[in-house]
């Protein structure tokens, strides 16, 4: 494709920039994040992380559908540009959650040593895994204030 500029992973620059996570890195740093990561390809229903289990990759969805379950309760789905397995990366404790691909998905996967890399020369990048990881807290903040507030409601209703 004319124009077209592909890095050194084979993955197209235009590709990178499109995910809101690499959105704010210019030319010179989408360059150097072009040497990181892997492009994955995984078919729907694929196990992608398992709940219990070490982390040890990150993942940003380039293209597909994943869902985030807690037990065998569903919590949320993912889609392009979200991304999953960085609290495990930071913590060094187990995932979490387990994210099963609901439809054929492509990924890019960053090892720990990529994934600090990340953290540590690409401050775009930093501040929107910050951005996600508050995103979460409180979202797992407002669904415990729910269920307090929902058992309140049926303690009151009881009395």
């Amino acid at each position: 494709m004319k124009g077209t500029r592909v890095l050194k992973n084979g993955v197209h620059m235009e590709s990178l920039s499109g995910l809101l996570i690499f959105a704010d890195c210019g030319e010179k740093l989408l360059k150097r994040l072009g040497r990181l990561g892997t492009e994955v390809h995984a078919k729907a229903r694929q196990v992608l992380a398992r709940e219990g289990e070490p982390g040890r990759e990150f993942y940003v969805i380039s293209e597909g559908l994943a869902d985030v379950y807690i037990g065998a309760k569903k919590v949320t789905t993912l889609e392009r540009g979200d991304f999953f397995g960085e609290m495990s990366l930071v913590d060094g404790k187990p995932r979490s959650a387990s994210v099963v691909a609901t439809t054929p998905i492509t990924l890019y996967v960053f090892d720990p040593r990529e994934f600090f890399t990340l953290l540590n020369d690409f401050p775009p990048v930093s501040r929107k895994i910050l951005e996600g990881l508050a995103t979460r807290i409180r979202h797992a903040d407002d669904a415990i204030l729910h269920e307090e507030t929902s058992e309140e409601e049926r303690l009151t209703i009881v009395s």
